[in-house]
């Protein structure tokens, strides 16, 4: 059976960093056997959201129930077995949060403004079961 790399976008998550509450994204690559990259999208989700690591990470968020954080699978490769490392990766954090006084659409570097709406990418709360 095929092997995947798939890296976990977690979004919208409202965390207490060096006293100041502000929301963070981060990515993480997991690994799946899957017969197809959505099978192994569902498959690193549902593993993730069962692992102690988001489990501490949903406690240390403060969410309300109308803004909930966010998962998705990005980038899903395909990967020969064996060649992932041995070890869980960890987290990598980025502050999500607006600068103070930016226009809600600007771009951070001056280019054109990207817009949100609809990427393609299937959204939605996190369910953990």
């Amino acid at each position: 059976m095929p092997r995947y790399r798939v890296i976990i976008h977690g979004q919208n998550f409202r965390l207490n960093v060096e006293g100041k509450w502000e929301k963070y994204g981060f990515y993480t690559p997991r690994f799946a056997d899957a017969p197809d990259p959505l099978l192994a999208e569902h498959t690193a989700l549902e593993e993730f959201r069962q692992s102690t690591k988001f489990h501490e990470l949903m406690d240390t968020a403060l969410n309300s129930d109308d803004d909930a954080p966010v998962l998705c699978g990005e980038d899903i490769e395909e990967v020969v077995p064996g060649t992932e490392a041995a070890k869980t990766a960890g987290l990598a954090l980025y502050r999500a949060s607006a600068d103070e006084g930016a226009e809600p659409d600007a771009s951070p570097n001056g280019g054109p403004a990207m817009r949100s709406g609809n990427s393609g990418v299937s959204e939605g709360p996190p369910s953990v079961s």
